[in-house]
């Protein structure tokens, strides 16, 4: 190589070790000097580590998810963090399905997700401003007596929810796939692709679908591109944590009366000007070119890599938008 660099993309890439080494090596420095409560740490690869956090932590008083929440967020570049997630128990945060389902259990989405703002990476696109932008944090601590909004919402059990996707296609024409396939895991949460073509189109599209019968079980709703595949679960975590500034692309849904659950449904889509009055340059998804897959596949057998492997950049060609590293409107 002339010019060694990375040209960084679709994870995992060459930084996501870096990012991972960054993880281990600062969880001591955090727990022995800013938060001693603070027992694991985990930064998903898909969430671009200032993106989504994992914070697992010894609780011994009601509000301490916040409180670790706020401190991370004052603990030096953690302050770029977009979306911190507080979980306590025996529960092992590597293991991303049992966060989910622990999230499902224990999060009450009007009491537990918090909204706040601050410094954001200069490289997040989804801001309204370069550098500032909204954060959220989601308390899925297992609650104590002050935590608790009410004594009597039901526990619920979604995995024999069914959702009726056609007939909610064809109510809702901006439809286009629903992924339910967290439900059979007990997890209360679906993945949606919508293809806006008005303004607000998520924020009442999100009304409608929890007003509905067959939705009241459902906490949290997240709503996707129409390009991406909502059943690749990684892909999702990507796009969405990238897409989304939670002050303002989430929607709560409070519930209607005590023995209730609230509701939550978050905007993934990308941002435009026609429809959500974004003025800010979108960057493409980073591919490579036709003629970069064709020399890179010619000479694969003389590269020593071993087994060939298609170019990752076949999956995403169908998600490219229109122009070039800046997305035309």
């Amino acid at each position: 190589a002339v010019y060694p660099c990375t040209a960084v993309g679709i994870p995992p890439q060459e930084d996501g070790w870096i990012g991972k080494a960054t993880e281990r090596i600062f969880l001591a420095p955090i727990k022995m000097t800013v938060i001693p409560e603070v027992e694991d740490m985990e930064l998903p690869a898909e969430g671009i580590f200032h993106n989504l956090t994992i914070t697992k932590i010894n609780k011994h008083y009601p509000g301490q998810a916040p409180k670790v929440t706020n401190a991370m967020w004052g603990a030096g570049q953690m302050m770029f963090n977009k979306i911190m997630i507080i979980v306590d128990g025996e529960i092992n945060i590597h293991d991303y399905l049992d966060v989910a389902k622990l999230i499902s259990k224990n999060v009450d989405p009007e009491r537990d997700i918090l909204f706040s703002q601050g410094p954001m990476d200069v490289l997040d696109h989804s801001c309204s401003k370069m550098g500032f932008g909204g954060k959220m944090s989601i308390d899925a601590t297992t609650k104590l007596s002050e935590e608790i909004r009410s004594d009597n919402i039901e526990d619920i059990d979604v995995t024999g929810v069914n959702i009726d996707e056609q007939a909610i296609k064809a109510q809702f024409p901006g439809v286009l796939e629903i992924n339910d396939k967290l439900l059979k895991e007990n997890i209360s949460c679906l993945i949606i692709s919508v293809e806006k073509n008005r303004k607000n189109h998520i924020r009442e599209l999100n009304a409608s679908l929890f007003g509905l019968e067959e939705f009241k079980s459902i906490k949290i709703i997240i709503f996707m591109e129409h390009t991406l595949d909502v059943f690749d679960v990684a892909d999702v975590i990507w796009r969405f944590t990238n897409n989304i500034d939670p002050r303002r692309d989430s929607f709560v849904v409070p519930a209607k009366d005590d023995h209730s659950i609230s509701h939550i449904g978050i905007d993934g889509t990308r941002k435009t000007k026609e429809f959500d009055d974004f003025d800010r340059d979108w960057p493409n998804i980073l591919v490579s070119s036709d003629e970069t897959i064709e020399a890179v596949d010619n000479k694969w057998d003389k590269l020593g890599l071993g087994e060939f492997v298609k170019s990752p950049s076949l999956k995403y060609k169908s998600q490219l938008y229109k122009g070039g590293a800046i997305v035309e409107e």
